[in-house]
């Protein structure tokens, strides 16, 4: 559920088009860099695809996760653990 959650916060932080984009892009952001920092490698994110809108509701969701992450340690990020603070 974990790992299905994240694939779609992933999915939908990497193409974003207007809305309450602030949080989604903040929450993007946070998460290519705890991935850098962490050494973990990600797809990267310049391919083509649906574009998704940041609603109210993905925006809430994202600022709810971004403070998670940060407070993950690379352990957790790397076991996809990190959403649990």
């Amino acid at each position: 559920m974990k790992k299905v959650m994240l694939a779609g916060l992933l999915a939908a932080a990497a193409v974003f088009s207007t809305g309450c984009s602030n949080a989604c892009d903040s929450f993007q952001s946070t998460l290519k860099d705890r991935y850098k920092e962490c050494s973990i490698s990600a797809p990267d994110s310049d391919e083509d695809g649906e574009k998704l809108e940041c609603t109210q509701n993905l925006a809430d969701q994202s600022e709810k996760s971004e403070t998670c992450l940060k407070k993950a340690s690379c352990d957790q990020v790397r076991a996809n653990t990190w959403d649990n603070c």
